[in-house]
């Protein structure tokens, strides 16, 4: 009988004398690419159709304001399909901690948007499962690997979370790094 190996992380720590970097990949999920890549297609097509309809003036003039609406939603739609894809696809979540600053940035091929917090305001890092609550517009977005994670961190009066698709095991190395080198209190302290 074949051992089972230990699988190894995903999480790339990297710790210099000028930061502490860590980069952890998106949870790819084969079923989320193909169906977001099939739904894209057929998306585009309706992106193409619905228009003709309009110029053509093919649609009824009773239904045009419902045949807008719902292509503006359509649309919108799309766009977040196209970027849980691309998400899916190529995505990368980046924690920068250098100085007194703490960075974090959900990188696309090389584009994204850096959030930037004070280290010194910081409290409470730590790993902690993922709840799922249907009325929460985040929980459905993290059903697509998109938002939320198993770290997660206080800031000022919010909840912050981060590393989408890690497991305990790799979000605790993570945590366990940026704790190692810098000090961040547990819960604030009055």
């Amino acid at each position: 009988m074949a051992k089972t190996q230990p699988s190894a992380s995903r999480v790339l720590i990297t710790d210099t004398s000028k930061d502490l970097r860590i980069v952890i990949p998106c949870g790819r999920s084969l079923f989320v690419i193909c169906f977001l890549g099939f739904w894209i297609c057929c998306w585009a097509v309706a992106e193409v159709m619905v228009p003709a309809q309009f110029l053509n003036r093919d649609a009824p003039s009773e239904s045009m304001s419902l045949m807008v609406a719902w292509f503006a939603v359509w649309t919108v739609g799309g766009m977040v399909a196209i970027y849980a894809w691309l998400w899916q696809v190529m995505g990368k979540e980046m924690v920068i901690v250098h100085g007194q600053t703490f960075t974090t940035r959900r990188d696309i091929g090389g584009f994204g948007f850096d959030k930037e917090y004070d280290l010194v305001q910081l409290r409470n890092l730590r790993t902690e499962p993922v709840g799922f609550s249907p009325l929460n517009v985040s929980a459905a977005f993290q059903l697509w690997g998109i938002g939320g994670g198993m770290i997660a961190f206080d800031y000022g009066a919010r909840t912050y979370r981060l590393g989408a698709g890690l497991d305990e095991t790799e979000a605790n190395q993570a945590v366990t790094a940026i704790k190692k080198r810098y000090r961040i209190p547990e819960s604030k302290t009055t």
